[in-house]
């Protein structure tokens, strides 16, 4: 019987030795599972500030007033009307190889840091001054040569984007989505006396996808880029009878600043380009339809960016 009591007595101290033992290692296993599910408030965590606005949640809308100034440029413009009409070039024959005034508007609502409506004006319209050289025919109107002519070239337009950032981070982003712009164009050629005059005007939606990026440094300068564009027959896109192809490219690289979470301000430089070819299948007396119009301009402009909501 003492046998047995030395044996349980060993067996006792034996147990109390290995718990003795075990104790740290089990605290440091409960320290390390605590460290991984008790993550510290992020303002705590050894994140880099700029990544940390990523765990953060977002504000529930944000709301954006931003505009433009500077001056546009035509590197190439050309314009037929009519199958018989003469090509006839707005920058070398037409005046406008000159500096025109440029500037946009644009309103931005965003929400939960992820999906952005913006809302585009551009207004848009270059005149000319010239005497031709030749005989020029828009439609079946002849202009002789010698004739003083003004020209006109219109074309505003609004422009409503969706976008969805697939970073919702405050001043970094990367936004695919879409765009639906409305064209408003008017074409004019008139003699300086008033007597002969051709024009066309046309009003339609313009589909387009798009692509907004804009990387932050910690100085609180940055740079972004902003793309709008399509190449499509007109037909297949609004589903209209018009055989014709048309085509919009608006990209822009910019270079800013942010004064503090509210104003930023940056130099923008900008291609706007595109244009139509084809034949309308419901043609305005005078005309049989047909336009070629393609166009080249380079912008540059100085901007502002105001943060007027954020909740």
């Amino acid at each position: 019987m003492y046998g047995n009591r030395l044996a349980r007595g060993g067996w006792l101290a034996a147990a109390i030795v290995s718990s003795l033992v075990s104790a740290p290692a089990l605290a440091q296993d409960t320290e390390r599972q605590k460290s991984i599910y008790d993550m510290p408030p992020v303002a705590e965590s050894h994140i880099a500030a700029k990544y940390q606005a990523t765990l953060e949640k977002p504000p529930n809308v944000e709301w954006f007033l931003g505009a433009e100034l500077g001056f546009l440029a035509v590197a190439s413009h050309i314009v037929q009307l009519g199958n018989q009409g003469t090509r006839f070039d707005y920058r070398d024959d037409g005046g406008q190889d000159v500096l025109f005034p440029f500037f946009r508007l644009s309103t931005e609502l965003k929400f939960k840091g992820r999906h952005a409506i913006v809302f585009l004006y551009q207004p848009l319209k270059l005149t000319g001054e010239t005497v031709l050289y030749e005989d020029t025919t828009f439609d079946e109107v002849v202009f002789p040569a010698g004739t003083p002519l003004n020209s006109t070239y219109s074309f505003p337009f609004w422009r409503i984007s969706f976008l969805y950032d697939f970073l919702r981070r405050s001043g970094d982003e990367v936004s695919i989505g879409f765009s639906l712009q409305i064209r408003n164009s008017t074409i004019t050629f008139t003699s300086a006396d008033g007597t002969l005059r051709a024009d066309r005007s046309n009003i339609g939606p313009v589909p387009a996808l798009k692509f907004r990026g804009r990387w932050a440094f910690v100085s609180g300068v940055w740079w972004g880029t902003e793309i709008d564009g399509i190449y499509a027959p007109i037909s297949g896109v609004n589903g209209s009878s018009n055989e014709i192809t048309g085509a919009l490219l608006d990209a822009s690289l910019r270079v800013g600043y942010d004064f503090n979470d509210r104003v930023a301000v940056f130099f923008n430089a900008r291609y706007l380009g595109g244009g139509a070819v084809g034949t309308a299948s419901d043609p305005d007396p005078g005309s049989d339809g047909y336009t070629k119009n393609w166009l080249n301009f380079i912008t540059f402009s100085i901007g502002v960016e105001f943060r007027a909501l954020r909740r």
